[in-house]
C-alpha cells in the first residue's frame, strides 16, 4: 500500500510528550510540495483506491517514482483536482481563487457574482472603472481576471500586459467580455495570450464551463 495513514488522534502513554499536534501538522499539505495516493485520499476525504483510480485513469495527473509502481501527485496538480471536484482546500494552506471582474454593467456584475458563488471556492472583487482595475490588478494578482472589452477609457492591452497570463497551470486566467469580437482583435489578444472570449448577453451555462475549464487546466 502507497503512503501510510497516520493516526487520526493523539495519545500521551504518560511519561512523553502529546503526539497530537506533530500528528495533525502531518496530516495537513501544507507546504508541501508531493504527495502519496494516501496523503491526497486523506486531504480529499476519498478512499485511497478512489486515488489510484484516477491517478490510473489520467483524471488525477502525477509520475511514478523511477524503478517501482509508487505513484506521486505534485500540489499542484492536487490543487487542480480538488479545485475541479470542489473540494476545500483548507488542509493544503490554500485560500480561495482571487476573481476580479472589470465590469461596469450591473446585470453582469450580478451574473457573474451568482455563478461564482454556485461554484463555490471564490474571492470576487470588481472594479467599475479603468483607475480601479489598474490598482487592484496590481493589488490582488487575481487568478481570473474578467473585463468587458468594451470599458470606456480602459486600455485592455495594457491591463493584460500587467499580469503574467498562464500558460498551463500557474498565472492570471484572462476572459474578455463583448457583444461582438472583430477578428483582428481576437488576434491582436490571442498573441499576449487570451485564451478565452465571451460574447454577452452573458450565458450562464456557457460562463460556467469555460470558468470551470479555464481554472482547472
Amino acid at each position: 500500500m502507497e503512503g501510510g495513514y497516520g493516526m487520526q488522534g493523539g495519545f500521551s502513554n504518560g511519561s512523553g510528550p502529546n503526539l497530537s499536534a506533530s500528528v495533525e501538522a502531518k496530516a495537513t499539505g501544507a507546504g508541501k510540495q508531493v504527495f502519496t495516493t494516501g496523503e491526497a485520499a486523506r486531504l480529499c476525504n476519498l478512499s485511497q483506491q478512489t486515488i489510484i483510480r484516477c491517478f490510473d485513469s489520467g483524471r488525477l495527473r502525477g509520475y511514478r517514482v523511477p524503478g517501482s509502481r509508487t505513484r506521486r501527485i505534485p500540489r499542484g496538480e492536487l490543487i487542480r483536482f480538488m479545485k475541479g471536484h470542489h473540494m476545500p482546500l483548507d488542509a493544503l494552506g490554500e485560500s480561495e481563487t482571487v476573481m476580479l471582474l472589470v465590469e461596469n454593467e450591473q446585470e453582469t456584475v450580478e451574473d457573474i457574482e451568482r455563478i461564482a458563488q454556485t461554484i463555490g471556492g471564490y474571492s470576487m472583487h470588481v472594479a467599475t472603472n479603468a483607475y480601479e482595475a489598474g490598482v487592484l490588478t496590481a493589488k490582488l494578482e487575481p487568478e481570473v481576471l474578467v473585463i468587458n472589452l468594451r470599458l470606456p477609457d480602459l486600455d485592455v492591452a495594457a491591463v493584460c500586459r500587467s499580469v503574467r497570463i498562464a500558460n498551463g497551470e500557474t498565472g492570471t486566467r484572462v476572459m474578455l467580455l463583448a457583444n461582438k469580437f472583430r477578428s483582428e482583435e481576437m488576434k491582436q489578444y490571442e498573441a499576449i495570450g487570451v485564451k478565452y472570449f465571451i460574447r454577452k448577453p452573458l450565458q450562464m451555462n456557457e460562463f460556467s464551463e469555460v470558468l470551470r475549464s479555464a481554472v482547472n487546466i
